[in-house]
């Protein structure tokens, strides 16, 4: 009798061991999901953000190209959509090129201040009017 009692503790030891082995292993696992995760959504706003700094620097080529080229001088150029499937707006105040996306504001500045119109998504036409910029 005495050896069916010890094989019955041997047996809820052995289940306890397992189940506090298994919960360790899950709180391990938790861990490096959190880790992934973050990992993850760092990875993806740098991918944003570069994304975002690249139009923004086509977009004052563009316009510094029309400055430069001077008056009569026009282009067309597009824009998209959406970055990186996010919506995002652009628009020019006080000499900077704006591009707001995921509650960010990047900028950059512009060698004039002279510009009449903002881009916009899609296709817009810049032209350079006695050294006035016209976006439309």
């Amino acid at each position: 009798m005495n050896r069916m009692c010890s094989g019955r503790m041997n047996k809820a030891q052995v289940s306890i061991e397992f189940m506090l082995l298994f919960i360790f292993f899950l709180g391990i696992m938790a861990v490096v999901m959190v880790y992934v995760m973050q990992s993850i959504e760092n990875t993806s706003a740098s991918t944003v953000s570069l994304e975002t700094q690249q139009r923004l620097s086509f977009i004052k080529s563009k316009i510094e190209t029309a400055f430069l080229e001077g008056d009569g001088f026009s282009t067309n150029f597009t824009l998209p959509l959406q970055i990186m499937n996010l919506n995002y707006s652009v628009g020019i105040d006080s000499g900077f090129v704006l591009i707001e996306i995921n509650n960010m504001t990047y900028s950059s500045p512009l060698i004039t201040k002279d510009i009449t119109g903002a881009p916009r998504k899609g296709e817009n036409l810049l032209r350079n009017v006695n050294g006035r910029l016209v976006i439309s």
